[in-house]
């Protein structure tokens, strides 16, 4: 009887899952219009929490901005090997 209890149990579990997963994504329903807005409206928030991240650590902020602007241009970190493109030094 135990079993048939665990198997129900996993079975309903394994339903919702594929239900959860197979449900369509809110982005897919929304118009052109109401996707712009929600992305105005999430960038905004980013730059909010950019400006409170800011002030409470200062110096991390502006790390992590330099390293995300050298990544955005392509350069490489101290310690990255070097691409195809670059010298490899002396020899």
């Amino acid at each position: 009887m135990a079993f048939l209890v665990v198997a129900f149990i996993a079975l309903v579990l394994i339903g919702l899952l594929i239900y959860v997963l197979g449900a369509p994504d809110r982005h897919a329903r929304m118009t052109e219009e109401e996707f712009e807005e929600e992305a105005q409206r999430a960038s905004m928030l980013g730059a909010a929490m950019v400006g409170l991240d800011k002030a409470l650590r200062p110096n991390r902020v502006e790390h992590v901005l330099i390293q995300k602007k050298r990544v955005e241009k392509g350069d490489s970190v101290s310690g990255d090997p070097p691409t195809s493109d670059e010298p490899r030094g002396p020899g």
